[in-house]
């Protein structure tokens, strides 16, 4: 009954965490990037530009942030509570409980 099981690699759960973290991070430091470039470009128009860019997609990128914010810290909670649970069904196994369950009744007196 294979299509029973459950099987989770924790190492890829956390790969993509990262990867989201990275992601975050990226467009948190794009409002930063975009001041550096329009000061870089030389041209008063062009900077001009540049700054009318970088506005008109700050909302955008503060919902696509927080979207990926939320899916970063939602994989890490499935990572969290798959591995809790992983762990507990683990110790079962290792340590059955002292009384069986449909054992031996106990002798009347």
């Amino acid at each position: 009954m294979s299509g029973d099981r459950i099987s989770v690699d924790y190492d890829r759960l956390a790969e993509l965490q990262q990867n989201l973290d990275k992601a975050v991070g990226v467009l948190s430091n794009e409002f930063e990037n975009m001041l550096v470039l329009a000061v870089a470009v030389g041209d008063a128009r062009l900077a001009a530009r540049t700054n009318a860019f970088r506005d008109s997609w700050d909302k955008r990128r503060r919902d696509i942030t927080g979207n990926l914010e939320w899916l970063r810290d939602s994989i890490k909670n499935i990572h969290t509570q798959l591995a809790e649970t992983d762990l507990q069904l683990a110790q079962g196994l290792e340590a059955p409980a002292a009384k069986s369950v449909g054992g031996p009744a106990p002798k009347a007196v």
